[in-house]
């Protein structure tokens, strides 16, 4: 078997994500994705994997991954080249599913539960139509707010005893919610003012009332804050007992993470936009990390993923796969979360599942009474729904091979 072609798809509609397929000779279909700058994720696809990857054997993970690794430049964090590997590497593992007839939990080595609990992050139905490296304020984010069942992000900043309500009745669990953001667009994040911040806080503490003892809440600050600011948000919301405290300040200097943990009393989750094992253990060996959320998307793909799992359990530390990508980085996230011990959460964004996932994919991980359970079926067990390529909004690119 060689690899005879790369297809990469993206839809005007939903300008942050990005569809990749390897094709093959013996007629097998790769799926693998990726999300936010993906048209820098498109271009490095073609022009430098794909001359590394045209008439390669497709089962030979390693090699590839190892190849992949070896670019001059830009290689760390989670970079264009790392977040295109990734993708890349999510597609091979499929087709290896696809050759073997065994799903990819199956391949990295059988299951140790059948299903992970999932928790819901509180997105609207139009938090998926923008790019999160542009529009970072609360208004993009929320977009149009329509009738859609699902319009969770408006719920929590306006009504979140229905939210929990909703949440339950539905069998979940836990769910994950950010009212501190447009504090720290007004401020730069440097520092917050009172009025924010007792406002934020009363959300969160209407949401804790609401939920009760027996429901978890998360609360993300999605990197928007300085040390200091955190520390006073994180000891203002501690008494409501939020279940992690994810992203509090951008984590590459250590130092302040370090810091930061010293001046509170919460669990700190961070890790989502961290690739490749090199920096995860830089997080890790700082002792200041609680939780380790990791994107399968932005940290290397199946193969790179499977290594930050097994260093965190060297230290102890959980880890909750991200997801507010994409429906393959989901069905992803179930594999791993079957498969790894130390896997304690899949993150799921109900209004993404029971919305667009639905008419980008052939088959999601099945949602029943707060958990997720992967496809039992060969590879990832999904496809891309017929005629994606095929839509007028479809920007469709090629390599191939001679």
């Amino acid at each position: 078997m060689k690899v005879t072609g790369l297809e990469t798809i993206r839809l005007a509609e939903f300008p942050a994500i990005l569809f990749l397929q390897v094709h093959t000779d013996e007629g097998l279909i790769g799926l693998g994705e990726n999300c936010v700058g993906v048209e820098s994720v498109e271009t490095f696809l073609h022009e430098s994997v794909a001359p590394r990857l045209l008439g390669k054997n497709p089962l030979n993970i390693n090699e590839i991954h190892e190849v992949l690794h070896q670019d001059f430049i830009g290689f760390n964090g989670s970079s264009i080249a790392v977040r295109a590997t990734s993708s890349i590497d999510i597609a091979l593992w499929d087709l290896f599913g696809q050759v073997t007839g065994q799903p990819i939990y199956q391949l990295l080595g059988g299951k140790v539960r059948d299903k992970i609990r999932a928790y819901n992050t509180c997105a609207g139905s139009a938090y998926a139509k923008g790019s999160s490296n542009i529009d970072r304020n609360r208004k993009a984010q929320l977009g149009t707010v329509t009738d859609h069942e699902y319009e969770d992000l408006f719920a929590f900043l306006n009504n979140p005893e229905d939210l929990v309500a909703s949440l339950k009745a539905m069998g979940m669990t836990a769910m994950k919610i950010w009212p501190f953001d447009e504090a720290a667009i007004r401020s730069g994040g440097q520092t917050i003012h009172k009025k924010d911040l007792w406002e934020a806080v009363d959300l969160f503490k209407r949401a804790r009332v609401a939920a009760g003892d027996d429901f978890d809440i998360m609360l993300e600050m999605h990197s928007l804050w300085s040390t200091p600011a955190a520390t006073i948000i994180a000891n203002a919301v501690e008494e409501y007992s939020p279940f992690w405290f994810e992203d509090p300040i951008r984590n590459e200097s250590t130092d302040a993470l370090i810091r930061l943990k010293n001046s509170i009393n919460l669990p700190i989750t961070v890790g989502e936009t961290t690739g490749t094992r090199w920096d995860h253990h830089r997080l890790l060996s700082s002792k200041a990390v609680d939780h380790l959320m990791l994107d399968p998307g932005w940290v290397g793909g199946i193969t790179e993923a499977s290594k930050v799992i097994a260093l965190a359990s060297t230290y102890g530390v959980p880890v909750a796969p991200h997801d507010c990508t994409g429906p393959v980085v989901l069905t992803v996230g179930t594999h791993l979360g079957v498969t790894y011990p130390n896997v304690e959460l899949q993150e799921m964004v109900r209004a993404f599942y029971y919305g667009w996932y639905q008419d980008m994919v052939t088959v999601l991980p099945k949602y029943e009474n707060g958990f997720l359970t992967p496809p039992s079926t060969p590879g990832l067990g999904t496809a891309l729904q017929p005629g994606i390529n095929q839509r007028p909004d479809a920007i469709v690119r090629w390599s191939r091979l001679g």
